[in-house]
């Protein structure tokens, strides 16, 4: 599931899809492409260092990751694995900048690193 969710990643709705925060009794489980694969790196999708977001779009601050990556777990982990997630279109072409949010792509294979099935 991919999506701009407007939502950081301790927001409640990015929470319950992590897993981390039920709904009316019901859970789901998936996994952060972004946090499995840079953990100590905030990955901001939607931040200053882009000219085309100014005061006038948001309350002013540093950044925040609001574009999110998920894959989605059963009780035996991702059903795929995660191999990379990237920021992309970060910087501008020609001096166009493609959008005010920062896209995320993300590198997923159904077998993990040492060529083992996922599940």
């Amino acid at each position: 599931m991919a999506g701009d969710l407007d939502a950081t990643p301790d927001a409640a709705s990015v929470r319950f899809w992590r897993g981390r925060q039920s709904l009316g009794g019901m859970s789901v489980c998936y996994r952060d492409a972004w946090g499995s694969t840079h953990p100590d790196e905030p990955g901001h999708t939607f931040t200053a260092e882009n000219p085309l977001v100014t005061a006038e779009n948001w309350d002013w601050e540093l950044g925040r990751r609001i574009d999110h990556v998920f894959v989605h777990c059963t009780d035996h982990g991702p059903t795929l694995d995660i191999r990379n997630r990237e920021r992309i279109f970060d910087e501008p072409v020609d001096g166009v900048w493609g959008n005010d949010h920062f896209g995320v792509v993300a590198d997923l294979s159904t077998q993990t690193s040492s060529g083992r099935p996922v599940g």
